[in-house]
């Protein structure tokens, strides 16, 4: 365990909450080939459900999971933009086709931060995406029992819809512990993506990426939501780790593009997919890289990756 190099001593400070919901389905349904990936409409739309039902005040504090308030400091808003929403959903991309009723789906949850603090209401909006259906419509569905991790990977049950309800005292873990408990990196590994990812230069797709224009972005993502969950700025370190992974060779790429769905707009229809396959990177800067790779893939890259878009993971060489 333990890493080569030294990652900030700030991702001690950086918590989150790693859960498990349990969806029973209620009735049959159809469910297009990931459409779990589109979970971030059902949600917001289930939001406005609470928004008309509660005082606005609490309404409020949930919706800041999703829509985060600027930070304060201009200089952090002017690199980084909006801050990215402190939630990772990690649903599994084959889940699709014709769903049971009573069949089960496992949607993997993680909750960073301030989010942490509205673990009740999250339950509650998902208990209301379940009543309006889980993809357009369709797809009702019932909490069964929301399941919660520990630092050390032991898995025990946080809610049970069987049992009455009772104040929830989830066991938080950090960054850096998490990263701790994973086996070094080395030389080389293999990046393998495991839901579409969508890479947006200029407002367009791209269609073919190698690492060197992989990197940024995942560069971006992990400074984003270090910045916006915890005290970590990598602002001043950020042309070094660029440096470094510029270093790399490139063993393979068999990154290839997929259209997964058809967007209707006014002006006509509009493919959307990502790039799926995988890259191959070697070299000894990898260990230098190796930490922001793995809170990466944590998070997940690329546009919708708070919904589960652009997930993957980190596989070594021999």
């Amino acid at each position: 365990m333990g890493y080569q190099a030294p990652f900030p001593t700030q991702l001690e400070e950086v918590e989150f909450l790693r859960l498990y919901f349990h969806l029973e389905v209620r009735a049959d349904f159809e469910l297009p080939e990931l459409g779990l990936l589109q979970l971030r409409r059902e949600l917001l739309a289930a939001l406005k459900v609470l928004q008309r039902e509660r005082d606005p005040e609490a309404v409020a504090e949930i919706r800041s999971v999703f829509f985060p308030d600027l930070p304060d400091d201009p200089v952090l808003v002017r690199r980084l933009q909006k801050p990215a929403p402190p939630l990772v959903l990690a649903p599994a991309i084959n889940v699709a086709g014709r769903l049971q009723a009573g069949g089960r789906i496992l949607l993997p949850v993680l909750l960073f931060g301030a989010a942490i603090h509205h673990l009740e209401d999250f339950i509650d909006l998902f208990e209301q995406v379940g009543q309006q259906g889980l993809y357009k419509g369709e797809g009702y569905f019932f909490v069964e029992a929301v399941e919660c991790e520990d630092a050390s990977g032991v898995r025990s049950i946080l809610r049970d819809a069987t049992e009455p309800r009772r104040e929830l005292t989830p066991p938080v873990s950090d960054l850096a512990w998490w990263l701790e408990r994973l086996r070094l990196l080395g030389s080389g590994c293999r990046i393998e993506l495991l839901s579409p990812l969508r890479l947006l230069s200029r407002g367009k797709p791209l269609f073919k990426a190698d690492f060197a224009a992989l990197f940024p972005f995942i560069l971006r993502r992990v400074s984003s939501m270090l910045a916006h969950c915890g005290p970590v700025d990598l602002g001043d370190d950020a042309g070094y780790f660029l440096t470094q992974a510029g270093r790399l060779s490139t063993v393979a790429n068999r990154l290839q593009w997929k259209d997964w769905r058809r967007l209707k707009r006014s002006d006509g229809n509009l493919d959307l997919g990502g790039l799926m396959g995988y890259l191959e990177i070697a070299g000894d800067e990898l260990a230098d890289i190796a930490w922001l790779l793995r809170l990466a893939s944590l998070f997940n890259i690329g546009k919708g990756a708070a919904y589960g878009a652009g997930q993957f993971r980190l596989i070594d060489l021999p």
